[in-house]
Formats: C-alpha cells, sequence, structure tokens
C-alpha cells in the first residue's frame, strides 16, 4: 500500500463529519428560531387582543352614554309636549284633547345610534388614532417627516393600519346601541296601588301575556320540589315576593283589587326544596332575582322573559305605543270590552292591527295615544272599554304615550373583540331623583 492512499481515505472521512455537524447545528438553529417567531407572533397578538379590549370596552360604554343622551332630548321633548297641553287646556276649553292627539315625534326609534353616527357629526371617521390633530395628507408631521395620510403618520406606518374608521368596522371597530323601551313590557312587580286601577291593568296584562292556551307546558307539570304552578299561582308568588307580611294572597277576580290577604304561609312553596329561605318582602332588583320565585323557571323565561320587567315605578303605566304583534294583542285584550271577543281569536288580526298601527303612527315615526289606539280597535270590529276612549290624561286606565324607563345594550367590535354593555335608565322623577335632568339615573349595569 502506498503512505498517500492512507492519508487521503482518512481526510475524506474528516470531512463528512464535519458536514454532518453543521447540518445537525443548522437544523437546531431553525427550530429555535421558528419557535422564537411563533412566540413572538403570539405575544404581538396577545397584545393586540389587549388593545382592541380595550378599545371595544370604551366603545361600548361610550355608546350606552351616547344612547342615554338621545333619550335625554327624548324626555325633554314629552315634558315639553305635556306643559303645551296643560297651557291649551288652561287657556281654552277643551283644547287639551286636541293638544294631545298632536303627533309627537318619537327620536330613539329614529336616530340610529352608532359609530357612523359619531363620524357624522363629530368627524372621527378618519380611522385615526384617537388623541391626534387631523392634517392634511402629505402634511408635515411634528416631528418633521412628511405623513402619507391623514394625522401626520407615514404611509405603511403598522401602528396606523389602512381602513375605514369606525363607521366601516375597520382597525377602530364599531358600535352600535339598541334602545328597548322597558315601558312597553309588563311589569311584574304586581305592586301598584289598587287606587286608579293600576294593579288591576297590572295583573291583566300578565295574564293576556300568558293565558294563551300554548303556553300550558309551562305550567301543567310538577317542578323538582313537587310542587305545580298555575298562571294565577304564580302571580300569587309574585305579589308574596314583593309586600311586606307573611300572609299568603289569593285572586279575587275584581278588577279593581285583584289581590287580598288569605290564609296560608306564603313561605311554605320555599319550604320544600332542598335550600330553605323566605319571600324577600321587596321589590325586584334585576330580573335575574325572579328565578328565586316559585314557579319561575328557564322554559318560562326563555319564553317571557323579554316580556317581563321589574324596573318600572309602582305608579308607572304601560305604553301604548307598541311595534311588536304580540304586545298590540295584549294591549288589545286588556282594552276589549267584554274580553274573549271572537275577532281576538282570528289568526289574521294580529296581522292587520300591526299594519293599521304602523299606517297611523308613520312607521313609528309618531306616537299614539291610548284613546287613538282605542278607535284604531273598535274600527278594526273590537269592542273596547270606554275608560280608554277618553283623550283626556285622567282617564287612560294601565295606559300612557310616554315611556320613562329604558334599557340600553351597547355592542362594539374591535378587531376580534366583541364587548357589550347593558343598561337601564330612568327618568322617571320619582326614581331618577336629581337626575332626572340629566341622561337619567342607572337601575342596571352589566358589562360582557
Amino acid at each position: 500500500m502506498r503512505p498517500g492512499t492512507s492519508r487521503r481515505r482518512g481526510g475524506r472521512r474528516e470531512t463528512g463529519a464535519a458536514l454532518l455537524i453543521v447540518m445537525v447545528a443548522v437544523a437546531l438553529v431553525t427550530a429555535v428560531a421558528v419557535d422564537l417567531a411563533y412566540q413572538t407572533r403570539v405575544n404581538i397578538q396577545i397584545a393586540a387582543n389587549g388593545r382592541d379590549e380595550l378599545r371595544a370596552q370604551a366603545q361600548a360604554r361610550g355608546s350606552v352614554a351616547l344612547g342615554r343622551l338621545v333619550l335625554h332630548f327624548q324626555t325633554k321633548l314629552d315634558e315639553a309636549a305635556g306643559r303645551g297641553q296643560a297651557l291649551a287646556g288652561a287657556l281654552v276649553p277643551g283644547a287639551q284633547a286636541q293638544a294631545a292627539a298632536i303627533p309627537r315625534p318619537q327620536l330613539w326609534k329614529l336616530i340610529p345610534v352608532d359609530s357612523l353616527l359619531v363620524a357624522n357629526l363629530f368627524g372621527g371617521g378618519d380611522g385615526g388614532a384617537g388623541g391626534e390633530e387631523r392634517r392634511p395628507s402629505g402634511a408635515a408631521s411634528p416631528g418633521g417627516k412628511a405623513g402619507g395620510k391623514a394625522g401626520g403618520a407615514p404611509a405603511g406606518d403598522p401602528a396606523r393600519p389602512e381602513g375605514p374608521g369606525p363607521g366601516g368596522g375597520g382597525q377602530d371597530g364599531h358600535f352600535q346601541a339598541l334602545i328597548d323601551d322597558e315601558d312597553q313590557k309588563v311589569s311584574v312587580q304586581l305592586d301598584a296601588p289598587n287606587s286608579g286601577g293600576l294593579l288591576g291593568a297590572q295583573f291583566a296584562a300578565y295574564m293576556a301575556l300568558v293565558e294563551d292556551r300554548r303556553w300550558d307546558f309551562l305550567f301543567d307539570h310538577e317542578d323538582a320540589n313537587g310542587q305545580r304552578t298555575s298562571r294565577t299561582d304564580l302571580a300569587v308568588h309574585l305579589v308574596d315576593w314583593t309586600d311586606l307580611d307573611q300572609v299568603q294572597s289569593s285572586v279575587t277576580g275584581n278588577p279593581a283589587k285583584p289581590f287580598e290577604a288569605g290564609f296560608g304561609d306564603e313561605n311554605f312553596a320555599y319550604d320544600r326544596g332542598p335550600y330553605r329561605y323566605k319571600a324577600k318582602n321587596a321589590r325586584f332588583d334585576s330580573l335575574d332575582e325572579l328565578y328565586l320565585v316559585t314557579g319561575v323557571s328557564d322554559a318560562l323565561m326563555a319564553a317571557f322573559g323579554e316580556h317581563f320587567t321589574v324596573y318600572l315605578s309602582k305608579n308607572a303605566q304601560m305604553n301604548v305605543n307598541a311595534s311588536d304583534q304580540q304586545k298590540l294583542l295584549r294591549n288589545a285584550a286588556i282594552m276589549a270590552d267584554p274580553p274573549l271577543q271572537p275577532i281576538l281569536l282570528d289568526p289574521t288580526f294580529g296581522e292587520r292591527l300591526q299594519k293599521a298601527v304602523r299606517d297611523a303612527s308613520m312607521g313609528g315615526f309618531v306616537s299614539l295615544t291610548p284613546s287613538q289606539y282605542a278607535q284604531i280597535l273598535r274600527a278594526m270590529g273590537l269592542a273596547v272599554g270606554s275608560v280608554y276612549l277618553q283623550p283626556t290624561a285622567d282617564n287612560r286606565g294601565g295606559f300612557t304615550d310616554k315611556s320613562k324607563v329604558f334599557r340600553v345594550r351597547g355592542v362594539a367590535t374591535v378587531g376580534q373583540v366583541e364587548k357589550a354593555v347593558d343598561a337601564v335608565v330612568t327618568f322617571e322623577r320619582g326614581q331618577a331623583r336629581e337626575q332626572a335632568d340629566n341622561l337619567g339615573r342607572l337601575l342596571h349595569w352589566r358589562e360582557e
């Protein structure tokens, strides 16, 4: 063997080992770099989501405040209309009824409370970051560099991405406030005074809502504690939860005084479960508290939860200006005299009534008085009580044409984050007290 041959073979083996070490090192460095890039991207996304969550939370709260501002103008308009009616009645005898028939616009139904409204009113629709002075495109920024877009940020700046502003659902997101009238709902407090027929009107509204035979499955079975709760039993439990005595109430059948003290213990229904407790003997604070009352279940709240309210005052009347067909039929059933007239069983009556009310109110643009609504019912062939045909404000039973309590739900979306705020605000002077002339008093607040 030649001496040079052995050296060449040994050199080839050393070159192969070095290449293998380099390949392994490159693979390890690549894996570490990919993992580091992934972790960095995750951290950046977490930070972006946190930023978007703060923005969405602020915009949701702001949408509720904007909705309260619109409601503030609505209440001022209602108060001005009421003063005008009183002045007309004082100057000209009999003119108050004519003044009450003057159409009154419902601003909160007409104005879309959303980010597009803010962009149009305050010029905040450029999508830029808040707090910066707006400058023409291409103008020099405070740092001395020309910006490629409004606000002075250079073109392509990742902190100020291109896209629509708050009104278009871009980087800064969009929001809206949905306003719901609580005075159009059925108050389940059932603690109104007997004078004036308000308690009878509340009970009649409750029965008109639940008496349909299709809801029998909610009341014809026993619960987990072996108790069966009928429609009237549930009304009794609601009364006993808020009254001040310890005696179970009973239904009298007299519209002027629908409930009176019975002879049983009102806490008997709450002694049969695994967790014994007593009736609160005070007003409900929220809708969630209804679940403590015997007979209130998830199925019942799924069926009627959107139609119940606990935020009205004791002397509150129900607003007749409803647009939902079920609410219109409920109001018609209350005004019907005698009750249970054949026309109420007509399957087309609800649709025809909804169309007639929509035409009379100009699509919801103006409000109707209870007497105007009763006249629509009478024109359609339904006999109504004479008390509802009176045009004056003193003889309207349990109905009114003005609302004082509203639910405002603000929803904001920024990026992939959505935040919602649910609030109930009252402008009724007995509830709002010193806050009645401002943006109303908050009765309920929940952030989701």
